[in-house]
């Protein structure tokens, strides 16, 4: 069994390949979970999932902390993707 652990961020406007592409290199530097698209391709969320059969609080930490920074320094980019 898995644990999925989604955060809505925003929603995108206007498609724009270059929020996009921009959101893909991030991904890069993210150290537990990614930005990911609903099915509707509009809204971005952050996503982990987990392994519930040996999860530990520190795994389940690093995703919190993950998101905690990637919203500390990434926050105002965030932001200006949501207002486009």
């Amino acid at each position: 069994p898995i644990l999925i652990i989604e955060q809505y961020l925003f929603e995108i406007k206007t498609e724009s390949i270059s929020i996009y592409k921009e959101l893909l290199q991030k991904n890069r530097d993210i150290i537990h979970g990614a930005f990911v698209l609903d099915e509707t391709g509009t809204k971005v969320i952050f996503r982990d999932t987990l392994q519930i059969e040996n999860l530990d609080l520190n795994e389940l930490e690093g995703t919190f902390n993950s998101l905690a920074l990637l919203l500390s320094e990434y926050g105002d980019k965030i932001i200006t993707f949501s207002n486009n």
